[in-house]
């Protein structure tokens, strides 16, 4: 086994004398290590010191050694760093590998190199990747623009346009059957004026799931002055109150309360739809060239010697909408042939005037 530099021989130790009295810029150092020669025939080893560098005449030739050594020479310190296969065999003979870690830090299979900063899981529980925000755990994913796919049926007079939304809204759901529509007119009395609370239970008699949220829990008095109004209110204004009073007891969810548009939003984006009272003097649609006559309903072109109201109750259907346009998708059970399109500002203004009470009947499809 090479221990250090073979520098105890006499012959060595003559040579760098020798060396030493030379000029600096001839001076050169024995080799550290030798390279080791093993004759596998005879078994013998010999020590060869490298060659000198070219170009340094005069450099004195180093006496090559043979023969077996019974003892290797004695370590002897040296000014130059064991070469590397001196290195390998002295951390071999103390049964360490070269490049292992301490004790106290046992290597791993792989390599143990990491960009600094913390550490992330790529996966299971309780990593980065498992957790979910709020929305992506319970909200449904934003939708932009939907229009669902809801038939439109015409009302036949001039006072059944709740009526005819109620149908739209059952074949929509796949639940209209008329004979039994017709009975349940019946018993529930429903006369040629229909309010809010009278489709709230009728969808309840249906057996479709329903929420009827207003701002007025009764009859506003001062609907009394209206001229929508004025005809029938004196009669209908008991019936109605009775109705919201025994809401509870039949069953008819009705909620007092205020809806946002994001509200009307967020329940259309997850296919349901919903009945609104609007006033049909302020609601336009985009795509019709000309409003209908909601007063007497004479067919486009005719003259109407009708006095214009100030208000004109009109149930709708709502069915989808666009944020990119801020438009709201309607169907109108004045026409038999389209679905009717308004901006946000307009249905609003519709939706919220005088005489609606902000009345809207959310329809669910889990019905």
């Amino acid at each position: 086994m090479e221990r250090g530099c073979p520098t105890g021989s006499r012959e060595l130790r003559a040579a760098l004398t020798a060396r030493a009295a030379l000029p600096n810029g001839l001076r050169r150092l024995p080799p550290c290590s030798a390279r080791r020669n093993r004759n596998e025939r005879g078994g013998r080893r010999g020590l060869v010191p490298s060659a000198p560098a070219r170009g340094q005449p005069g450099s004195p030739a180093v006496p090559r050694l043979r023969g077996r050594a019974a003892r290797p020479p004695p370590a002897v310190s040296c000014p130059c760093p064991p070469s590397r296969p001196a290195a390998l065999l002295a951390a071999t003979a103390r049964g360490k590998r070269p490049g292992a870690r301490p004790p106290s830090a046992p290597a791993s299979g792989r390599s143990q190199r990491r960009a600094p900063g913390p550490r992330r899981r790529l996966g299971g529980a309780g990593s980065d990747r498992a957790m979910k925000s709020p929305r992506e755990a319970g909200e449904p994913p934003p939708v932009d623009c939907i229009q669902l796919k809801v038939p439109v049926i015409q009302q036949l007079y001039h006072w059944d346009c709740g009526l005819a939304c109620s149908r739209m809204v059952l074949q929509y759901l796949n639940h209209l059957d008329n004979d039994e529509f017709q009975k349940a007119i019946q018993e529930l009395q429903l006369t040629k004026s229909i309010w809010t609370i009278d489709l709230a239970y009728l969808m309840r008699h249906l057996g479709v799931k329903h929420k009827f949220c207003t701002q007025t829990l009764g009859v506003d008095k001062g609907y009394k002055n209206q001229s929508f109004y004025r005809k029938h209110f004196d009669t209908e204004e008991n019936r109605v109150n009775q109705l919201f009073a025994q809401a509870k007891d039949c069953k008819v969810l009705v909620e007092k309360c205020t809806v946002t548009v994001q509200d009307i939003q967020n329940h259309l984006s997850q296919g349901h739809v919903a009945i609104v009272l609007v006033n049909a003097v302020l609601l336009l649609c985009d795509l019709c060239s000309s409003p209908v006559k909601y007063c007497c309903f004479l067919p486009i072109g005719q003259k109407c010697f009708c006095r214009s109201p100030d208000y004109q109750g009109h149930f709708i259907v709502l069915c989808g909408y666009n944020k990119a346009s801020g438009s709201i998708y309607y169907n109108n059970p004045a026409y038999a042939d389209r679905t009717c399109c308004t901006s946000i500002s307009n249905f609003e203004e519709a939706r919220t005037s005088y005489g609606t009470d902000e009345d809207i009947l959310f329809i669910y499809t889990d019905s």
